[in-house]
């Protein structure tokens, strides 16, 4: 629903207080702080600026060797996963669940024993696994996307794992399938593939293809081409304009930052101020911007089917930490921001030779799930976009390492989402809204550190019985002062929620 006065300009100011988070105290004294505050300017127009958020934006990509371990009911491992999935499909609706990665085309289904295999191909995908991904949809209303295995180039095997997918997971619970993971890196599969051959591949993707259309079912198509580097971007509108009738989501792979560099000065150096940098996350929304007007002849969605921190299975220290959660939050608003489908945040642990630090989840030490710090960037932003909601522009006038998103929901709902990446700096943004909207509830996420890797608490939000992953009115909000309009509290290294309904 949109807002009556779709041209009306909401002037805001914001004071930044340099002494790290303010006590209520000090929050009290309202608009006319002490000394060492900075006052920024900020503007919101309350007018619609893009396409409604689509269902389904929300997803993880697995790799084939690590689903079924996700999945087993020891340690409540089973449990687990439903209810992290249910607690983000709350907000957006069914998840989508890409099952791929570099163990894509090292899997096989009910793999071959004859040896005539390449020896990368080393992965079993077991009816077991399938049976229990079936289970799971079930359970959480969540669809997959397949992977199948192009860098074997034996079509047939392809076939082999649709056909049991079809009959184990059911049709009504796939919603693509997606042949060969990142082809521009095929160099790793050493003669098989040859580096950047980019018609071999188109080649070698339309007999699996072809393969595979007789056992897909009318709305069952493919997702792809599952680029990972930028070596092939430029072949993009080629391909989209040869395969667009056999896609029905384009999807790209992309990471900020590579664990595997070592040099410090590097900009893609794997750190904390690296990753929180504005770059790290605007990229993502700059390419997706530029892919969604690609592909807008053809209606085509666009989704990062595979992102995460850091390619190489992301850094201790820093893509497990609570850096990653503010920059997950910042990352996935700005994809829904320009137009993007969906996101698939990836979770590898070992399986592909990388030891897999980032991910929404991870298995612990005692064979237990648990929700990693970047999981609870993907629930704020989650919350902010659910139930189609359209994005709203909001201005931030500063250099500070702040980012600011509003996004309309057709309920009367404006939401107001201020990430506050600096390590020191607490903000106050005094925001002058009309008289019809007012504040429902606020809640906030933070943690000791940018560095710590537990200990994040969601200030305001509860999640219990039936209103699992409602937000709920609490104590917080007295952090909103009311002075000539609205103050949104946004302390250091944290994200701020902010619900208001007319």
């Amino acid at each position: 629903m949109k807002l009556r006065n779709p041209q009306l300009i909401v002037s805001a100011a914001a004071a930044i207080m340099l002494i790290g988070e303010a006590s209520p105290m000090a929050l009290a004294a309202g608009p006319h702080p002490a000394n060492g505050l900075i006052n920024i300017s900020a503007s919101v127009l309350l007018k619609p600026a893009g396409r409604p958020v689509p269902g389904m934006f929300m997803g993880y990509s697995i790799e084939w060797g690590l689903i079924g371990r996700m999945l087993d009911h020891r340690h409540g491992r089973f449990v687990a996963m439903a209810r992290s999935i249910k607690g983000l499909e709350h907000f957006t609706g069914p998840m989508l669940l890409r099952i791929g990665g570099n163990s894509e085309d090292e899997a096989a289904y009910d793999l071959p024993s004859d040896g005539h295999l390449p020896k990368f191909v080393h992965i079993n995908i077991t009816r077991r696994t399938l049976v229990r991904m079936r289970a799971l949809a079930k359970a959480t209303g969540c669809q997959y996307v397949i992977g199948l295995n192009l860098g074997v180039n034996r079509p047939a095997l392809a076939v082999r794992l649709v056909k049991a997918a079809d009959n184990d997971i059911g049709r009504r619970h796939i919603a693509a399938f997606e042949i060969g993971n990142e082809p521009d890196f095929f160099k790793r599969f050493g003669r098989l593939w040859k580096h950047n051959q980019y018609a071999m591949y188109l080649r070698r993707w339309t007999r699996y293809y072809h393969a595979i259309t007789p056992y897909l079912s009318r709305t069952i198509k493919i997702e792809g081409p599952a680029f990972g580097g930028q070596g092939w971007m430029g072949q993009l509108p080629d391909y989209l304009r040869r395969e667009h009738t056999r896609l029905n989501i384009v999807s790209l792979h992309r990471y900020p930052l590579g664990a595997p560099i070592t040099n410090r000065h590097s900009p893609i150096f794997t750190s904390i101020t690296n990753l929180l940098k504005r770059g790290s996350a605007s990229q993502f929304a700059d390419e997706m911007h530029s892919v969604v007007q690609m592909a807008a002849p053809w209606h085509l969605p666009v989704r990062f089917g595979e992102m995460n921190s850091a390619w190489g299975g992301g850094k201790e220290g820093v893509s497990n930490t609570f850096a990653s959660t503010l920059w997950a939050t910042t990352t996935l608003l700005g994809i829904a921001r320009v137009g993007g489908a969906g996101v698939n945040l990836h979770m590898s642990q070992g399986i592909d030779q990388f030891p897999g630090w980032y991910g929404p989840l991870r298995l612990g030490p005692g064979g237990s799930l648990h929700r990693m710090p970047e999981y609870y960037g993907m629930l704020a932003a989650a919350d902010v976009i659910q139930r189609g909601a359209r994005p709203v522009r909001i201005t931030l006038h500063t250099t500070l390492n702040v980012s600011a998103y509003a996004f309309e929901s057709p309920h009367k709902m404006l939401r107001v989402a201020i990430i506050n990446r600096t390590p020191s700096t607490h903000l106050l943004i005094h925001l002058a809204l009309p008289d019809r909207l007012k504040l429902l509830r606020i809640y906030r996420i933070t943690a000791p550190s940018l560095r710590a890797t537990t200990g994040v608490k969601i200030i305001g939000y509860r999640q219990n019985g039936p209103a699992y992953g409602r937000m709920m009115h609490t104590s917080l909000r007295r952090l909103h002062i009311a002075a000539n309009g609205r103050v949104l509290s946004s302390p250091a290294s944290s994200i701020v929620i902010h619900d208001f309904h007319w």
